[in-house]
């Protein structure tokens, strides 16, 4: 039993250091941008951790002002969302804005049934980025149809559900800020 547990607690352990090797902050950047990914300051090996299907966005700041108080010698940073980051990032967003989506996700237990309708485009791949970016600013409205609904408006067949999503369009495409 206590080899179960063991076993157990190391697997654990194991798992929660895997994803991500966090930087100790003492460590200068030698003049390249800091880094980050879903929040965790990462160092420049880390990244080969990441294949580029995983990731969502990547946002590039030029002006290391921000980030003075962490590394000196920083010329910038980067910031970089994964799919699963964002796509947590916008369920708990449109949950927020629509209780007929808190409700059909909870009753789904999952969004694989649902197929996101963009501003009229049918989110078929790596839309989690565009989805997350969605904020105050830019949302109108979500609105959720029905599978006959879906397939006559959007020609979309094998999902259960849509989510259609009216938002104006980021003017920060590509992600540079300065």
């Amino acid at each position: 039993m206590k080899q179960l547990i063991f076993t157990i607690v190391f697997a654990s352990v194991y798992s929660l250091n895997y994803g991500q090797t966090t930087v100790k902050e003492s460590k200068a950047s030698n003049g390249v941008p800091i880094m980050f990914v879903d929040s965790v300051r990462i160092g420049q090996a880390d990244l080969q951790k990441y294949k580029s299907e995983d990731i969502a966005t990547v946002t590039v700041y030029k002006d290391s002002t921000k980030f003075k108080h962490l590394d000196s010698n920083a010329i910038g940073a980067i910031y970089i969302e994964t799919n699963q980051f964002s796509r947590k990032r916008f369920l708990n967003y449109f949950k927020s804005k629509s209780p007929e989506f808190k409700t059909l996700l909870a009753s789904q237990q999952n969004d694989d049934s649902f197929q996101y309708v963009l501003n009229g485009e049918v989110l078929s791949k790596n839309y989690e980025g565009k989805l997350a970016a969605i904020d105050d600013k830019k949302f109108k409205s979500i609105t959720i149809i029905r599978k006959e609904e879906l397939v006559d408006k959007y020609g979309a067949t094998d999902k259960t559900f849509g989510i259609v999503i009216v938002s104006d369009v980021p003017k920060d495409s590509p992600n540079v800020k300065k």
